[in-house]
């Protein structure tokens, strides 16, 4: 595959620290976007985003560049977000959007705070939709990645993303 981030993971197999914060300049905020969408908690999304290039850092000399580097990247986010979303309680993750809410709320205009409850409202829509379809509607609309990336990140067939995203826009209309 002539993926040109590929000689990017095979510098940091070699151990060349600039490459290694090349791809973390590249990568931190999306992976903490996509990250915090999913789990919708800031601290977790700091601790998953730097876990992933933990892991990405230890398993560079074992990538397979049988698709790109970025499938790779949030493939692995992907699967630290479902592993946490799993040991974190919903009542956790409210109370410490409800904190959010409250402080931001404080001393903003009237349109931000409307901003804000509409972001809050679509992220409690987003919140009540399956882990594999808000993922898969989040890898698309966010990220911007193709059907067939999104599929190799969940580990489904193309048709199966296909479905989970029509699925997601349908439940949240």
């Amino acid at each position: 595959m002539a993926d040109p981030e590929y000689a990017l993971i095979k510098a940091i197999a070699g151990g060349d620290q600039e490459a290694f914060e090349r791809l973390v300049k590249r990568y931190q905020n999306p992976l903490y976007n996509f990250v915090y969408r999913h789990l919708g908690n800031r601290a977790l999304a700091e601790d998953i985003t730097q876990e992933t290039f933990l892991q990405i850092y230890r398993s560079a000399s074992r990538f397979e560049p049988r698709a790109r580097v970025s499938t790779w990247i949030f493939k692995i986010a992907f699967n630290l977000s479902l592993n946490e979303s799993e040991r974190q309680s919903r009542l956790r993750l409210r109370e410490t959007q409800m904190t959010d809410e409250h402080q931001y709320a404080d001393g903003r205009s009237a349109a931000a705070v409307a901003n804000f409850e509409l972001e809050q409202q679509i992220t409690g829509l987003l919140d009540r939709l399956p882990d594999r379809q808000r993922a898969a509607l989040l890898l698309r609309v966010n990220e911007g990645l193709s059907y067939r990336e999104i599929a190799e990140v969940l580990g489904l067939s193309v048709q199966s993303v296909e479905s989970l995203i029509f699925r997601a826009r349908q439940q949240l209309r």
